[in-house]
């Protein structure tokens, strides 16, 4: 268990080395029960078992050529001077098919990297009361998805935040730097390899973050200063609250139209009014004292003060410090060179250090050893949100790396067949996943 007072999940102990290692059959139960209830890493055996998984295409360049070739989308060119993933470089804009054959070609296959598309528009409803959605199935997913299940046996009730395709055609290892996730992963590699070194979320303290942490949740999801309304299932408090309005206003409306007994028209305007009074609450010109009174209680998390700056250490490294309110990049980062933090846990590296990288950057003291996962084409790795991963990817004998992943917002709940404690809103959530995949 773990050893912070907030955090309930599972932490790696002195001598694991490795996360467990389970047969991708394992029912959605165990599954629950094992890993997503204890946010603990786990490595599997095969890849899906569900009838509409067809994970063979998915590697196929000339099929995802065919099928998906038109789509727009935005690579991520490799940081030449760091060498690379998972910096602020701007993404570079090209159809899949165009990405494809830079893949395909030896002298620019490795300067590219097709990751999420999360600059894309958010989805919106089919009326303004449903508030907007991130887009689950983004380009080229959308063209593909006859090819895989929107929702895995494997993972029984999570809702699915978004699905993704990894390409990368590098023959030399990459790394993606070292960062978490704000969502539950299932990784699937269909070829190519990739090793993962996993830290659990309570590390964040010595891993040198571009961002400042301000709440750990009971489920290891971190929160970021400004960010403090964001919820244990990921969820931030107004878009909560506006959820339920319009889930009730959907089923006010419904009731109406079926000429039912009762209405539930006060329960709409019970949410309603929450809403606006939660908008009031977090007005910018609101004192500050009110939103601190507003806080997490402390059965939900802890309100965590800065937590490099209890470390004698980092606050003399001064230079470092006020880089963190410059960067451009992501405040879920690491400022720890992959080269640098294979060395300090002389962990064999495939990656050379850049002839400028800041070798004294190392993680700080105290900071627990990591799990190392090796995983192969035909494997899966199930990464609960905020655990801390650096990535060294390459593909083989001139194939790229392909990899498809689940992400799925973080459960807060005790229960698997109910996983979320706000189980309204939940359930509004899914159904509204669901409309939106079959339009």
């Amino acid at each position: 268990m773990s050893s912070s007072p907030s955090y309930a999940g599972w932490e790696p102990g002195e001598h694991d080395a490795d996360v467990p290692r389970e047969s991708a059959g394992i029912s959605a139960q165990a599954m629950w029960e094992k890993y997503i209830q204890k946010r603990k890493p786990a490595a599997f055996d095969g890849l899906l078992d569900d009838d509409t998984w067809h994970g063979e295409r998915l590697a196929d360049l000339d099929y995802l050529r065919q099928q998906a070739g038109q789509a727009q989308v935005k690579v991520e060119p490799i940081n030449t001077t760091k060498q690379m993933f998972g910096t602020a470089e701007k993404r570079e804009a090209m159809t899949f098919a165009q990405f494809l054959d830079v893949v395909q070609d030896k002298r620019q296959g490795g300067k590219y990297y097709l990751t999420t598309q999360y600059e894309q528009e958010e989805e919106q409803g089919e009326d303004d009361d449903w508030p907007d959605m991130d887009p689950i199935l983004p380009s080229p997913v959308h063209l593909l998805q006859k090819d895989f299940p929107l929702h895995p046996r494997i993972l029984g009730n999570l809702v699915l935040q978004q699905c993704n395709l990894w390409v990368g055609g590098t023959q030399e290892p990459k790394s993606s730097g070292l960062h978490h996730d704000f969502h539950d992963n299932l990784y699937l590699l269909l070829s190519g390899y990739k090793r993962f070194i996993l830290f659990p979320p309570t590390a964040y303290p010595y891993l040198r973050l571009r961002g400042h942490v301000e709440h750990l949740h009971k489920n290891g999801l971190l929160v970021y200063e400004p960010d403090h309304r964001i919820r244990a299932d990921g969820l931030d408090e107004i878009d909560a609250a506006h959820w339920r309005v319009a889930s009730r206003s959907h089923q006010n409306g419904k009731k109406r139209r079926n000429h039912a007994q009762h209405d539930v028209h006060g329960s709409y305007e019970e949410a309603k009014q929450a809403l606006q009074e939660m908008r009031a609450k977090y007005d910018p010109e609101e004192d500050e004292d009110d939103d601190e009174e507003d806080g997490d209680d402390e059965e939900d998390g802890e309100v965590l003060q800065d937590p490099e700056s209890d470390n004698d250490a980092f606050e003399q490294d001064e230079d470092a410090y006020e880089q963190l309110f410059e960067s451009d990049e992501p405040p879920s980062f690491s400022y720890i060179a992959p080269s640098v933090l294979h060395e300090h846990f002389r962990i064999p590296s495939p990656i050379p250090a850049p002839k400028d990288v800041d070798k004294t950057m190392i993680p700080l003291q105290g900071c627990p050893k990591p799990l190392v996962v090796d995983l192969k084409p035909g494997q899966m790795l199930y990464v609960p949100a905020s655990w801390f991963h650096e990535v060294t990817s390459y593909g083989s004998h001139g194939s790229p790396h392909i990899a498809f992943n689940y992400w799925m917002h973080p459960p807060d709940g005790q229960d698997a067949k109910e996983p979320y404690v706000d189980t309204e809103v939940w359930n509004t959530i899914r159904n509204r996943v669901i409309l939106h995949n079959h339009n």
